[in-house]
């Protein structure tokens, strides 16, 4: 059997978590176990997957993936600056980037 590798891009996670929550009414648990049992294949490459696992991991903790995947990538910021005040209390606590209310 032939076999080749696979990357996935991040934009394609979040169309996937987006589609499965609202079309198929995944719950965060379900596509955190879901998203770690594909990215866990061989030959499957994530485009940013110390982001991509990060989010996983604040998406268990009642954080949504779009949130939790942009305050992830913020790594190396001083500060994540954001319009949802959820987000905004949540962020610092789980990242420890001083979160910003716009």
């Amino acid at each position: 059997m032939h076999s080749e590798d696979v990357l996935i891009l991040t934009t394609v996670l979040l169309e996937a978590e987006w589609v499965l929550r609202s079309g198929y009414n995944y719950t965060q648990i379900e596509l955190s176990d879901a998203f770690r049992t594909v990215i866990g294949l061989p030959h499957v490459h994530l485009q940013d997957s110390e982001s991509v696992t990060r989010a996983l991991e604040w998406m268990r903790s009642d954080m949504d993936f779009a949130d939790a995947l942009h305050l992830a990538t913020a790594k190396g910021c001083t500060a994540f600056a954001t319009f949802d005040k959820r987000l905004a209390k949540k962020a610092e606590p789980m990242s420890g980037l001083a979160a910003r209310l716009v």
